[in-house]
């Protein structure tokens, strides 16, 4: 059966996005044997639209109306791949892909981190923004329990980057020029893009030499008024010289890539500029790059991808040998300009390149004096280019990494094996009604589990009648059992896991709830992953009581927790609330350490952690964790024990965790 697979991106705009999309489009097409493309587009800003009518646009257009179709109908998808900047990414399909150009400074905002982590994957165009990522780390405090939390990248980001494209230039040049010596800018007017600077350093340098500057730019779109615009401050950055030799062109306007190709390719285009602050991936100077053009610029950001290379370009790939194969630009780094903090995602803290005058008109010089030395580095980094991002090989790589399959889309609920899971009742009148329906309801309940309830209330308890309702439902998944004392929830635990036949445990509290599918997924993520021990996931957290599923928002406090190491696990209690671990677990590693009132769990799993088990984080959110004022971890009356018992513990596998890194 095809797996059904939306692309939700500016698929129709001239803008470097709607680029993206078509690329992951056509990076699909290659397994459209397998899958079912739909199409939901979106606008970039005000940039154009395309006009162009040819089997790629026509083949769009009917996804287009699929995508209305299945929309209408209601239908689920598969996954769903959302080619734009993270703020607009949301869940949409059982698995979510972020295709993004990423960050053009040194690392996301944290709203950008929040709404990767809603992700199961993301995939970037260069490792400079991998980084942007990967790197962006934010202390910050929990709005309802007061604790210092870190805010960091928890979804894997895999880099593929922009393929060289199987170009046609067109036939004579489209542009007459004066001199045999020009050099080509392509790049949007704005702030990042350091064009002024370009223009103008470019004329104090050449002031008395015949070389010409091409500059392709827009500030929105190709309107006449964007020309009008544009051309004002275009002649704005050009110092008024008398008698000057060198010559600024403007090209503004719709051009088809044959056109573009045929500038790179003019025989008086003789290398290609950029002083921009960041680049996500820098486009157009990749396809300078690959067309054999000599490339001026600074040697950050994401163009570091493409213009290093081995010396010889049939050398092994080898990334600390790598050399620069360009004109490299002096910079230093500092803080975004004031006119480029865009909130929420360009914050004002972060920092990116400012290329020097001096390195840059040095360059200049050098490429034009000795341009013999420079076009032979050109031409063996174009070779390499072409290598290393051939098109054929960029759209598998990419067609693998959205169309392989989460391994528990492959599992069926009949493959799975039996659950136990484990609930310990004392005090929780105002939550067992609730608590039994929502158990219940999971959707492998009656035919894949098996209830340990065990009440260590007193006789007489109202819980009881509750329970026994149920039973009487489902007589043969419910085990019940009074207790004749109370001796704290991990001796329950403990009772209940002897009690279990089930190869998979979890638990349940009485005062937090699941999604319906929540047990499906975990225990198919655990029979998925066959070398892994526990799984886990984020989760809603409510200071509500008897909040369920259907009453969360969709903008509710989500609970994040970190991808699985023995360093996030001493940095907290990461399974928390609602873990799936094997059994087995308690044949290797013992039970739970009755002498701790709260923070046994997280004693457990340590235990477990430094003896060699894996834990994987399941990236989503499954669970509605209650902050319960009078719940056994939450209550501030018994807050100086539950702090005691973390620091004993902390301080336990601190130890070993050091003694592991000395031994590395």
């Amino acid at each position: 059966m095809k797996k059904k697979v939306i692309v939700r991106g500016p698929a129709l705009t001239q803008s470097g996005y709607g680029e993206h999309t078509r690329f992951v489009l056509r990076a699909l097409r290659l397994q459209e044997e397998h899958l079912d493309i739909y199409v939901m587009p979106v606008n970039w800003g005000e940039t154009g639209w395309l006009s162009k009518d040819d089997e790629e646009r026509r083949w769009i257009d009917s996804r287009v109306e699929a995508c209305a179709v299945h929309m209408q109908a209601k239908l689920p998808y598969d996954i769903s791949v959302q080619v734009t900047i993270p703020n607009e990414w949301q869940r949409m399909a059982a698995v979510n892909i972020g295709v993004t150009a990423g960050i053009e400074s040194n690392r996301v905002s944290p709203h950008w981190v929040q709404k990767v982590n809603e992700m199961d994957k993301v995939i970037t165009i260069s490792d400079h923004s991998k980084r942007g990522f990967t790197d962006a780390v934010y202390q910050a405090q929990d709005a309802h329990t007061g604790q210092s939390v870190e805010l960091r990248c928890t979804t894997p980001v895999e880099v593929v980057g922009y393929p060289v494209k199987a170009h046609k230039a067109s036939g004579d040049p489209i542009l007459e020029l004066d001199y045999d010596f020009n050099i080509l800018a392509v790049a949007q007017w704005g702030p990042r893009k350091n064009l002024a600077n370009l223009i103008k350093w470019f004329v104090e340098e050449n002031v008395d030499q015949e070389v010409g500057l091409v500059v392709k730019t827009s500030i929105k779109n190709n309107s006449i008024v964007d020309r009008f615009h544009i051309k004002q401050m275009f002649e704005s950055c050009i110092p008024d010289i008398p008698d000057r030799k060198c010559k600024v062109y403007l090209l503004h306007g719709d051009m088809s890539e044959a056109e573009m190709h045929a500038l790179y390719e003019h025989p008086k285009i003789k290398a290609a500029a950029s002083l921009s602050h960041g680049e996500g991936f820098g486009l157009p100077l990749f396809e300078a790059a690959y067309s054999g053009l000599p490339v001026i610029a600074p040697g950050w950001s994401g163009q570091t991808d493409f213009l290093y290379a081995p010396s010889n370009s049939k050398a092994k790939k080898n990334k600390n040998k790598m050399k620069a194969h360009f004109a490299e630009v002096d910079y230093t780094i500092g803080p975004v300009s004031p006119e480029a903090v865009w909130p929420g995602v360009v914050e004002k803290d972060t920092m990116w390149c400012y290329p020097t005058e001096g390195s840059f008109k040095l360059r200049m010089r050098q490429v034009r004096n000795n341009y013999s030395k420079w076009l032979k580095k050109a031409k063996t980094l174009q070779e390499w280019v072409r290598e290393e991002f051939g098109y054929d090989k960029m759209h598998k790589q990419l067609s693998f990494s959205i169309s392989t399959p989460d391994p528990t889309l492959t599992v069926s609920a009949e493959d799975l094996p039996k659950i136990s899971i484990i609930t310990s009742v004392y005090k929780a009148e105002e939550y067992i009604e609730q608590l039994m329906e929502d158990t219940t309801r999971q959707t492998i309940f009656e035919d894949k589990c098996q209830w340990i309830i065990l009440n260590a209330n007193e006789p007489g308890d109202k819980e009881e009648e509750v329970i026994l309702k149920y039973i009487k439902k489902y007589p043969n998944n419910i085990l019940y059992k009074r207790l004749e004392e109370d001796k704290g929830v991990y001796d329950t635990w403990n009772q209940a896991i002897e009690m279990s036949d089930g190869e998979y445990l979890t638990n349940i509290n009485c005062d937090d709830r699941r999604a319906p599918d929540a047990l499906e997924k975990q225990a198919k993520s655990l029979y998925a992953n066959q070398d892994i021990d526990l799984v886990y996931n984020d989760s809603y957290m409510v200071e509500a009581a008897n909040l369920q599923w259907e009453d969360m928002e969709e903008h509710a406090q989500r609970y994040n927790f970190d991808n699985f190491s023995k360093e996030a696990m001493l940095r907290g209690n990461l399974p928390h609330n609602n873990p799936m671990w094997k059994k087995s677990l308690h044949d290797t590693y013992g039970i739970f350490e009755t002498k701790y009132r709260s923070a046994s769990d997280w004693e457990f799993w340590l235990r477990c952690a430094f003896g060699g088990a894996r834990f994987k984080k399941i990236n989503q959110i499954l669970g509605i964790y209650y902050f319960n004022p009078q719940g056994v971890s939450t209550n501030k009356d018994t807050e100086a024990s539950k702090r005691k018992e973390e620091f004993e513990i902390f301080k336990i596998y601190q130890k070993l965790f050091l003694k592991s890194k000395q031994e590395e």
